[in-house]
């Protein structure tokens, strides 16, 4: 008898909880896009792989030494892009007085 009782007043709190989040969420809010900082970690190691690759070719004679500088320029940009949309987004949430995993507004 005390577990059904138990078990009663558990399952009502739950759904009290359960009331009490949907009613305190702010549905109509329009969801945050956020970058994809995984996809662009895997790209900056792809790339930088490629320049591995390039360079080795060059030592050997296989690309001329324009080549690789060229793709070294690209690569540098590239990585630079990433980075910054990475920091920009990271000091967004500073900027906007939210630290990650504490309470946001």
């Amino acid at each position: 008898m005390l577990l059904i009782i138990v078990g009663l007043v558990m399952g009502l709190w739950m759904l009290a909880m359960g009331w009490k989040f949907y009613h305190s969420v702010d549905w109509d809010e329009a969801p945050e896009p956020s970058p994809d900082l995984q996809a662009m970690h895997k790209r900056e190691a792809q790339l930088l792989h490629i320049q591995e690759i390039l360079e080795e070719a060059c030592r050997q004679g296989k690309l001329s030494k324009a080549v690789t500088e060229e793709f070294n320029r690209y690569c540098a940009s590239e990585t630079e892009a990433m980075r910054s949309v990475e920091t920009a987004w990271k000091n967004r949430k500073r900027r906007l007085g939210r630290t990650p995993g504490g309470p946001s507004l």
